[in-house]
């Protein structure tokens, strides 16, 4: 692949089908794959500036993530996209147990031998913001804390608890 801008893991479906989306709506050619594909697969997309892996890891358990975050992230590594992104949900809802952010940044960190990992956390489409740290997100036309969110604070799998991201990584 020349010139490839982007490559990213999606943590579910509809996470990765939104940065394909934006990535097109920008005008950035795009391809979206459901597991890794072959060499002759992926050189019929030699035209995309960006390339996508569609993921389950928002539902997956830490051991899971150590085998098969860490074989996709290494796959992605080979592409040599000047950026390499991993798709969480705007709510940022994870737990130490389901869907590990903390541990999936972990192992993109060792993968790619990186120091550091910037983080952009929100959605402004969809009324998420990120502020000094803290999550926010609309319900009903009205702001909360992700704490305090109606919904996401009680969500069954992955409570929100804690607004501030840094403490809830």
């Amino acid at each position: 692949m020349q010139d490839l801008l982007l490559s990213y893991y999606g943590d579910d479906l509809t996470g990765s089908t939104d940065v394909m989306e934006a990535l097109e709506l920008g005008g950035v050619p795009t391809v979206l794959f459901m597991r890794q594909p072959d060499a002759a697969l992926l050189s019929r997309f030699g035209h995309c500036r960006a390339i996508g892996l569609a993921g389950t890891s928002r539902s997956e358990t830490p051991q899971w993530m150590d085998t098969h975050l860490r074989d996709a992230f290494a796959w992605l590594k080979t592409l040599n996209a000047e950026i390499c992104h991993y798709k969480v949900c705007s709510t940022f809802d994870s737990s130490p147990t389901i869907g590990s952010i903390g541990r999936a940044i972990e192992i993109g960190r060792s993968v790619f031998a990186q120091a550091s990992v910037p983080l952009l956390v929100g959605a402004p489409q969809l009324k998420r913001y990120t502020t000094f740290g803290h999550l926010f997100a609309a319900y009903r036309d009205q702001y909360f804390r992700i704490d305090r969110h109606p919904v996401m604070s009680r969500h069954p799998t992955t409570p929100m608890d804690e607004s501030d991201l840094l403490i809830h990584l």
